[in-house]
Formats: structure tokens, sequence, C-alpha cells
């Protein structure tokens, strides 16, 4: 693990948006470094920028918010050579310029919205697409935390098409339901899948989200505008990744309270992993459901999803279990290709746990390696180990492909007082792993981090 002192960081931060720890590894190795202003960042997701072929990795990119000056959340885009060496960056967010005076001061009303990153793909060629939700509040027109799906179109060197965010609603002119945006892909056929989760009115004041899958091109526009789930109160389903086969169907992961196919708890099984597939029409055609849960007692684990990747053997899932019992426990799940369950497990730190109480822990991403290994990311909420108590701390731990924790391969990263996690990651042709983390300096200060791993999912000392 590593530690870091706030004077460092401070005495760099007024004249650099890129701040290196003097004491890291070559970048060539291993390395760290922070990126950002006196205001607060958020990273949620990292992908690796390639050339025009395809073939060769270039750069990074890193898709999150950032604080501005009006005190609203803009999404933020930051590219990063493979050195870790700031190359460039943009924010942006959503404006409604309607022209109108709703507030009564003869000026006419701009909603700006509070934008909530979700991922962002690459262009070959050039670009990047990103989704996300944007939240619209108006206490004029009693709106609050109305959110919309946003859907960003950069060019090469950044540049927002139009300088405006394309922008999708539950239901026109209905201000109560929302529609969120997890995750976009660009399919074999050039045209563009989004991903995430539509909120429908059921009546009797119940409402829930249901999966939310929407294809379209810029030439045909829209190709499939789809929902699938259970309707019910608080019968949610989502969508979180959604990736293409080589045949063309469509494999969508989250999270649903569909019954887990395995029969934990007696089909009393609260929220499970979901795994839906779709032909390239975007017509189900296989769902399954499952769970985690602990035979010898009642207990009802609840798996809400964040990411999931595709591997050598088919899918893996990372996410939080949300136990009966008010405990939480980051997850690994392995599905195959074609969404058959194969093997699961929650972690409660086998490294850190010393005084035999469960060490709780969140997912929130995941990685294969070059040795197939599984690195899970995220964070120890309260960490505490051998008489050493911290606040959030950042969580990388292994797992091997039938998703059973590696002995000692387990370490925690962040500041002493800080909030930190450890968000996503990806592994580089040369089977180095890079992580982008989120680490909180205080006085409303976070700044993103890009930690440069070791092929084995470690960082040099």
């Amino acid at each position: 693990m590593r530690y870091f002192k706030h004077i460092i960081i401070v005495s760099l931060l007024a004249v650099s948006c890129q701040i290196e720890d003097e004491n890291a590894p070559k970048p060539d190795e291993a390395f760290i470094k922070y990126f950002g202003e006196l205001t607060s960042y958020e990273a949620s997701d990292i992908e690796i920028v390639y050339d025009a072929t395809g073939e060769t990795a270039e750069g990074l990119v890193i898709f999150g918010t950032k604080i501005t000056e009006e005190g609203d959340r803009d999404y933020f885009v930051l590219r990063v050579d493979l050195e870790g060496n700031f190359v460039d960056s943009t924010s942006y967010g959503f404006v409604n310029q309607t022209g109108r005076d709703f507030t009564g001061d003869g000026l006419p009303d701009d909603f700006r919205g509070n934008e909530f990153s979700g991922q962002i793909e690459p262009i070959p060629g050039g670009g990047f697409i990103t989704v996300g939700t944007s939240s619209i509040s108006e206490n004029a027109l009693d709106i609050s935390d109305f959110r919309i799906l946003t859907l960003g179109i950069l060019d090469a060197e950044l540049n927002l098409a139009n300088d405006t965010l394309l922008a999708l609603v539950s239901q026109p002119d209905n201000t109560d339901l929302d529609l969120e945006g997890n995750d976009v892909i660009l399919l074999s056929d050039g045209s563009i899948l989004i991903v995430g989760a539509k909120e429908f009115d059921r009546g009797g004041g119940i409402s829930d989200f249901d999966n939310f899958f929407f294809k379209f091109n810029f030439t045909d526009g829209v190709i499939f505008d789809q929902t699938q789930g259970v309707a019910g109160d608080d019968e949610n389903d989502v969508i979180v990744r959604a990736f293409e086969k080589p045949s063309g169907n469509i494999v969508m992961l989250g999270y649903s309270n569909t019954p887990s196919q395995l029969g934990e708890n007696g089909g009393s099984n609260g929220t499970n992993a979901y795994y839906l597939e779709t032909d390239p029409n975007g017509t189900p055609v296989n769902f399954a459901a499952y769970g985690l849960d602990d035979p010898s007692s009642n207990v009802i684990y609840n798996e809400v999803v964040t990411d999931a990747i595709k591997t050598t053997f088919g899918f893996s899932l990372s996410g939080t279990s949300s136990t009966s019992n008010d405990q939480d426990f980051a997850f690994v799940m392995n599905l195959s290709n074609s969404g058959v369950f194969l093997s699961a497990n929650s972690h409660d730190s086998s490294v850190y746990n010393t005084d035999n109480n469960s060490l709780q822990t969140v997912g929130n991403g995941i990685v294969q390696a070059s040795d197939n290994s599984l690195v899970l990311l995220g964070q120890y909420p309260n960490f505490s180990s051998n008489n050493l108590s911290r606040s959030g701390e950042g969580m990388f731990a292994k797992f091997d492909q039938s998703a059973t924790p590696i002995a000692g391969a387990e370490t925690y990263f962040g500041l002493a007082d800080g909030n930190d996690e450890i968000v996503d990651a990806v592994t580089l042709p040369d089977g180095k792993i890079v992580a982008v983390s989120n680490v909180d300096f205080g006085g409303g200060v976070r700044l993103i981090s890009i930690i440069k791993l070791n092929k084995d999912g470690s960082l040099d000392q």
C-alpha cells in the first residue's frame, strides 16, 4: 500500500493539472499521478485509445465529472499518454436554452444539468462517444432531480459536436419519470447502442425501472427502442454494461429483481445479477438471474452490479452484495458466453480481516490480468486492520478464474484521512494494468488519480 502527504500535493495544485508522486516507480514500470484543479472530480471509466489501425495503443481516456465554478456538475474527459502524461481535457454539461422567463426576473432562463457520468467509447479513427445522466431541478416549475439520458459526440480534439448534448427523456412532457444512461458501444454494423434504465409509472403511486436499450445510427435514425423488466413496486431492472457477440447478438449485464435460477433462500433472494441477450433487432432471446447466498443462514444477499467485462471464458461481473443483516461485500461473478452461471464469491478481505470481524467492501470495477486472473477494484468504506483505522480506502483484490480470492494478493490505496476509491482499470497490450481512482484531499478537493500496476496487479513499492 502507499501513503501520501497533503503537503506534496497542495504545493503543486496551483501550477499544474498533473501531479506526480516523486517516490513512485519509473513510468515504464509503475506510477501514481493526479489530475485536477482546486475543485472536485469523480472518474467513472477508463479506456485504451488505439491508433487509426486499431492495433497499437497510443493513450488512455478517462471519463467522469467535475464541479464547475457555478457549483454544478459537468462531464469531464481527460486524455493522457501511456506514461500517464497529460495530453488534453474538456468539460461540458447539459443546458436547455428555453428563451423563456420562468422565474419572472425579465430574463430568459436556461436549465443547467448536474451530470452523472457513465461510460466513454473511443471511435475508430479518432473521437469519442460519452453517455451519462443529467439531473434537472427548477424550483419555479416544481421540477426536482428529473433525470434524462445525455449523449455526447466528441471529435479527435475533444470538441463537442454542435456544442450540445443529445438528450433522451423517459416520456415527453413528463418531468417525474427518469431515464438513465449507463453504457454506450459501437456495433459492427456501424450503429450505436445505448443501455441503462427507464422509469415507468405503474399506477397507485408505484413506479420502478425497466431495462432500457436503444439502437440508432446517424443515417437511418432509430433502429429499435426497447424496454424489458419486471413491473412492481421497487422491482427495478437496470442494465450496466453491453457487449456484441460475433453473431451480432447483444449481451447486456446488470441487476434485476428477477428470482435467481440458483434458488437460494427458497426463491426469496432479492436483487440479483442479470444476463439478457437479444438478437440484432433487440428482441430478447435469453435471460438469466443469479445471486449469492450463505447456505448456513437465512441472510438474503442483494446484488447490485456496477461493472462487467468480456473475458477469455465468458463474462465477469463485479458489484456489491448488500445483506439483510446490514452488511456490504464486494463480489465477483463469472458467466459463460451463453449466460450460464460458472462461479461467484463475495469478498470480506482475507488479508486485513485480522480481528475475526468481516471487513466490509464495495465493488466498483473489474479487469482481467494477462495471466487470466481477475482484479477486483473498489473500496474498503471503513478500513480497520491491526489497530489501524482509516476512512474510505481504495481496494485491489485478485481472484482466480473460479472467482476464488488469491491468498495475499490484496492491497489498499489512499490518503490517511480521505474517502478514496478505485473505480475502473484496463489491461495494456504489454500486460500492465492501469487503474483510475478518486482521491479525497479534504476541503472539497477531490482529484482523479491514475495508477499503473505491474502485470501481477501489484504496485511497486
